[in-house]
């Protein structure tokens, strides 16, 4: 492998973008993979490891070895290039169709070019397939997003204030400054990320111009997405495979939670990475073409992937399960209440039927809405929850979710955290033995998915609520594809606030939120979550 470091490329508005160009061994040309990110080129040296996850391009020699040549670049504002980062904004798109141009002029290169990358990579891919460049042939979008507003910052106008606050300092601006030991400009960012996205809480143009033109793109697209990752990726790649118009898209989804690891183990690109990129760049005919448009790997199941003629699949029946009072003894929670497929029957003037209310901030609350006891995290013990009885067969969900609430609050304003957990089964006998060895102990349990709505935008522009009037929000709970196990719970949480316990990097600003919401099961206003069960 031969390596050119730090060519200048002089984009359209005169800014100069920095790259390293990897190149096989011999004469070529050589199909091109371009990768693009804030994240510092410099910095590829180091170990693609959870502590450092910005390091997402894969393996150059592996590309190099297969020959392909490969250009790192710098995003304009960051690392070595010229000019101010904007977070994604249209000069940046730009960039990326005038460097996929400039590969394809250089000797070395066929002009055959597709992209790389994971994350940032990705959705930098996405908005370059949008821009149009001619030599861009193909595009195999691991793990992106379409959508910045929706997809990370906003979930449902709720700030996404965990997952911010360390993408800008760790792996943007502190990382640019301090980690390559690099001037800071060029070579770190100066924008202020943190002001410019909460200076702008509702969808407006500015957050348009930033969000994949899905529709404009013309090449054929590869999407690679996994289950795992709610509250970034998974749902614009999904719904970016969607509004593709080509009937050359594939789409992709895993279960596991190692993507990082995986896109630089040598049999996994093997497997479903490099065919997409040796077809449509080199012109083999592998048979990629003749896979079906859909492949899912169904979490939890222990199976790899399964074919389906599409995304999301036709077959799975939407199932209501309805939100109920009546106590599951499931979990120690604010109420405990039930889930189950028949809907409630009592008027909202009958003791049955009144709605469950809730005060918040709960005084137990310790980290965010999780309770800790005895130094035991009990992330339900604030909260509602709505749990259905031990399952009695297999139930695979696949497909996308809505919960229809009808809710009411004494603000004009609240935030609604929707979760969906696989409870786990746990023999009798040893349920009662953790009761009495540690009261504290909550029951096994996964997260399998999450959906946010602010409840002002439940509309569009948002509008405040009245306090007090009962209102039906459907609040979309991101898609996912899990088998809960025979035996198993499904558990429906819901609260105002969430945490950094319980949910890790994606955890939301609270803010100042002081009231009593309620949410309504009754026979005029029965509370619903749909669920696409696949028999």
């Amino acid at each position: 492998m031969r390596t050119i470091k730090d060519e200048w490329i002089t984009v359209s508005d005169g800014v100069r973008i920095c790259a390293d160009v990897y190149l096989p061994d011999g004469d070529g040309p050589f199909p091109a993979l371009y990768a693009v990110a804030p994240y510092q080129k410099d910095l590829l040296h180091l170990p693609a490891v959870p502590m450092f996850r910005f390091i997402e391009t894969g393996p150059m020699d592996y590309w190099t070895g297969h020959g392909y040549a490969v250009v790192i670049g710098d995003q304009r504002g960051t690392g070595r290039s010229e000019g101010e980062f904007e977070l994604f904004g249209p000069a940046e798109q730009r960039d990326f169709h005038d460097t996929i141009e400039w590969i394809a002029s250089r000797s070395w290169s066929t002009g055959k070019i597709s992209m790389i990358g994971e994350s940032a990579y990705s959705l930098n891919q996405w908005l370059a397939a949008a821009q149009r460049p001619p030599h861009l042939t193909c595009a195999l979008i691991y793990n992106g997003f379409t959508n910045l507003y929706q997809d990370a910052v906003y979930h449902g106008g709720i700030y996404s204030m965990g997952f911010l606050n360390s993408w800008s300092t760790d792996l943007v601006r502190a990382g640019a400054a301090i980690g390559g030991g690099v001037p800071p400009r060029p070579g770190g960012v100066t924008a202020d990320i943190i002001g410019m996205t909460l200076d702008r809480p509702v969808a407006d143009d500015w957050w348009e111009q930033r969000a994949v033109k899905v529709e404009d793109i013309d090449v054929p697209v590869l999407n690679i997405a996994w289950w795992y990752s709610v509250g970034l990726h998974l749902r614009g790649q999904l719904d970016g495979h969607e509004r593709l118009t080509r009937s050359d898209k594939r789409l992709l989804v895993l279960a596991g939670t190692d993507s990082q690891e995986r896109y630089h183990r040598t049999e996994f690109l093997d497997a479903y990475v490099r065919p997409w990129y040796d077809h449509w760049l080199k012109g083999v005919d592998n048979g990629v073409m003749d896979q079906p448009p859909v492949r899912i790997q169904v979490a939890n199941s222990g199976r790899g992937p399964r074919e389906e003629s599409e995304w999301p699949p036709r077959r799975a029946v939407p199932t209501k399960f309805y939100l109920h009072p009546e106590p599951a003894r499931a979990v120690r929670s604010l109420n405990d209440g039930s889930l189950t497929t028949t809907p409630p029957t009592h008027p909202p003037t009958h003791p049955a039927g009144q709605p469950t209310a809730y005060d918040y901030p709960h005084p137990e609350w310790t980290v965010g809405t999780t309770v800790v006891a005895d130094g035991i995290p009990q992330p339900t013990r604030g909260i509602l929850t709505f749990t259905t009885p031990p399952l009695e067969q297999d139930t695979e969900v696949t497909g996308k979710i809505t919960l229809v609430l009808y809710a009411e609050s004494d603000r004009t304003d609240t935030d609604f955290h929707v979760k969906i957990s696989e409870q786990k089964a746990v023999p009798r006998l040893k349920a009662t033995l953790m009761r009495k060895v540690a009261k504290n102990v909550p029951p096994p349990s996964a997260m399998v998915t999450r959906g946010w709505l602010k409840a002002s935008h439940r509309t569009r522009p948002p509008q405040p609520i009245e306090p007090g009037a009962v209102v039906r929000y459907e609040i979309e709970v991101w898609p996912t594809s899990y088998l809960f196990p025979k035996g198993s719970r499904i558990r429906l949480e819901i609260a105002n606030g969430d945490s950094a316990v319980a949910d890790g990097l994606f955890h939301h600003y609270y803010g100042h939120q002081v009231g009593r919401d309620a949410v309504h099961h009754d026979a005029d206003h029965a509370s619903y979550l749909v669920l696409p069960v696949i028999s």
